[in-house]
């Protein structure tokens, strides 16, 4: 059986490999130090981004249980969130193209840390909603402006994605067990109250650090990609391609990290009698989801050493059986399907990260992964609701094979730019 502490602590060593590297030639002690340290913090922030996000699916039975309301009004609730979440990346994505990363980086932390106590204290489903509304707008602070800053800070941008997404999944794996520990015991209120400390303490770490950081001498992909291009118009077709999927891509997230742990409970509980079916949906979570840290770290190492338009197609296509397992296996061979889920799935982020880099001119790249966030999250933040009538009425596995479906349309979606991808890359070639 996974040992969940030798994995994490694997998976920790990954992110602490780059302090205890040598120093890169022509790069000065304090510029890769900087360097390290700034990518350590805000990977760090992503993990904490994700357990306050995860943290409402986890205590959903509890919730529902305190404040007397249905799944399909929870699922409105974090269509809500998860909107306010995804809508908060547009401005903001124009924003990292005009201000300090790491100022905007300190308040997404503060604010944070302020509204998961809001969330801890609110005594009723509107102000509930209104709370996680509010939870939504500072979480959406982080991901277009994080995204600018490793594309411009790293001087290896795939690497520089696989640490932020390997501690975005350490606290997607992570997340749930812990606050399943802490709601189990103290009340889900707790569950908030705990992880607003440490966002807080480092929104004031982020703020000591330098307005913007570039890397002396970046170290270019050996990914097959073509240049960054200096105009739009020639991408469009691509670029549009790449958000179709991503809201594709985003409304299986947010129906995959709303309702698994509830199906989890559901299905293995009979083998667990006696267990809090909190504590026991966040720890099968947590089994699950650690496979996602492996794959959003390989997602990023892959990223610098083969066709990023291939690794999405992969990941999506391997996705939908995965999740036609989680619908259809109970037991073990349930778990099994969401790991495989989770590690294909997550390979996605950081390689989708980089091709809107890849795909986007540099004075464009903060609007252009506001718009790519508010695309996976804002939109795809409605098969929370959809998805919630789906658990009502049908089941709340019923849910993941219609996330299947949508990795199917996913898929098709990506094939054209794969082409197009092979398409230029011969044709450079040629020349």
């Amino acid at each position: 059986m996974l040992d969940c502490r030798d994995y994490t602590f694997v998976r920790l060593r990954a992110i602490v490999v780059m302090v205890r590297q040598p120093q890169e030639k022509g790069r000065t002690m304090a510029e890769v130090s900087l360097e390290r340290r700034s990518i350590g913090y805000v990977s760090i922030l992503h993990g904490l981004l994700h357990v306050l996000e995860l943290a409402y699916g986890v205590v959903l039975v509890a919730i529902a249980a305190d404040l007397g309301a249905s799944l399909f009004v929870l699922g409105v609730i974090a269509n809500v969130f998860g909107f306010a979440y995804g809508l908060t990346s547009l401005p903001v994505g124009v924003l990292a193209d005009r201000v300090s990363e790491t100022r905007l980086l300190a308040v997404c932390a503060l604010g944070m840390g302020v509204a998961a106590l809001g969330v801890s204290v609110a005594p009723g489903v509107i102000t509930l909603g209104v709370a996680l509304a509010v939870l939504g707008v500072a979480l959406g602070l982080f991901h277009p402006v994080a995204a600018a800053f490793i594309a411009r800070s790293a001087s290896r941008t795939g690497m520089g994605f696989a640490y932020l997404g390997t501690g975005g999944n350490l606290g997607l794996a992570l997340g749930p067990i812990m606050v399943g520990l802490i709601a189990s015991g103290a009340g889900w209120r707790i569950g908030y109250t705990v992880f607003a400390v440490p966002c807080i303490i480092l929104g004031l770490l982020i703020l000591k650090l330098p307005g913007k950081i570039h890397p002396a001498n970046p170290v270019p992909s050996a990914a097959l990609v073509a240049p960054s291009p200096t105009s739009l118009r020639p991408v469009l077709f691509p670029i549009a391609l790449i958000l179709i999927a991503s809201i594709i891509n985003g409304l299986i997230y947010r129906g995959v990290v709303t309702f698994l742990p509830a199906h989890l409970s559901a299905s293995v509980r009979t083998g667990f009698a006696g267990l809090d079916p909190v504590m026991l949906g966040g720890s099968f979570t947590t089994v699950a989801l650690l496979f996602g840290v492996a794959g959003q770290f390989m997602g990023g190492y892959l990223s610098d050493k083969r066709r990023r338009e291939t690794l999405v197609v992969i990941s999506l296509a391997v996705s939908a059986p995965a999740l036609w397992g989680i619908w259809g296996f109970a037991g073990a061979g349930l778990l099994m399907a969401a790991a495989v889920f989770a590690f294909f799935h997550f390979i996605s982020q950081p390689v989708f990260n980089a091709l809107v880099a890849d795909y986007t001119p540099d004075h464009w790249r903060g609007r252009m992964y506001g718009i790519y966030f508010f695309c996976a999250f804002g939109v795809g933040s409605f098969s929370a609701t959809a998805l919630g009538y789906v658990a009502d009425v049908e089941s709340v596995g019923a849910v993941f094979f219609v996330c299947a479906v949508l990795s199917v349309i996913g898929t098709a979606f990506l094939i054209p730019l794969l082409v197009r991808a092979v398409r230029v890359s011969r044709e450079s070639t040629k020349t």
